[in-house]
């Protein structure tokens, strides 16, 4: 007969690790997610879905040409996705509307009012775009419609848009529980059990 003996000390060890990485494991499953919606926006241009990416739907005046980061002009919105609240057994992950009111918009979709605000904008867009058009002799610009570039003309027709219009905003879905997101979520669980054991 043989006896074995039980290093209990060895056993509370490992308990005492283990539930360190438990505790841990909302916030480290919330940084997956908040790294995989980022790249949604940056890398992806889409919504990794089952191995295919629904890409984001083009702005109207790039045509067939694929836009470089639609939903990351300024990298606000990129930023503004993180942990919002986290317990023992899960996490949400978002970004708060009174700091980027617009980020439901573009994540749902839907019709929005042109405010003089964004008039005042769209202007601002429309000479920034047009001062690339062709100049005449004496170095001023030209502006008709025949010279400027889509871009400027679509911010032109958007400044020019009567009070109370609405735009139309597609739906550029960037944070979803996709299968691809929790295949990242269970390699980050893998890698973190690998540590303990």
């Amino acid at each position: 007969m043989t006896k074995l003996q039980i290093n209990t000390q060895a056993l509370k060890d490992f308990e005492k690790r283990l539930n360190k990485v438990l505790n841990a494991m909302p916030t480290v499953m919330g940084q997956a997610a908040v790294n995989h919606f980022q790249e949604n926006i940056t890398k992806r241009q889409g919504l990794a879905m089952n191995g295919s990416l629904q890409r984001f739907q083009n702005r109207v005046f790039e045509g067939r040409k694929r836009g470089n980061n639609i939903l990351n002009n300024a990298g606000n919105m990129l930023d503004s996705i993180k942990i919002i609240r986290r317990s023992n057994n899960q996490v949400e992950v978002g970004i708060r509307s009174t700091e980027i009111p617009y980020a439901e918009i573009h994540q749902q979709g839907g019709r929005i009012s042109v405010t003089d605000k964004m008039r005042k904008f769209f202007w601002a867009q429309y000479y920034q775009h047009a001062t690339g058009s062709s100049r005449n002799s004496r170095g001023r610009n030209k502006r008709s419609s025949s010279s400027l570039g889509s871009e400027a003309s679509f911010w032109k027709a958007m400044a020019m848009k009567r009070k109370n219009a609405t735009i139309d905003i597609p739906k550029r879905q960037f944070m979803a529980v996709t299968p691809d997101l929790e295949k990242t979520i269970l390699r980050v669980i893998q890698t973190e059990m690998n540590h303990i054991i």
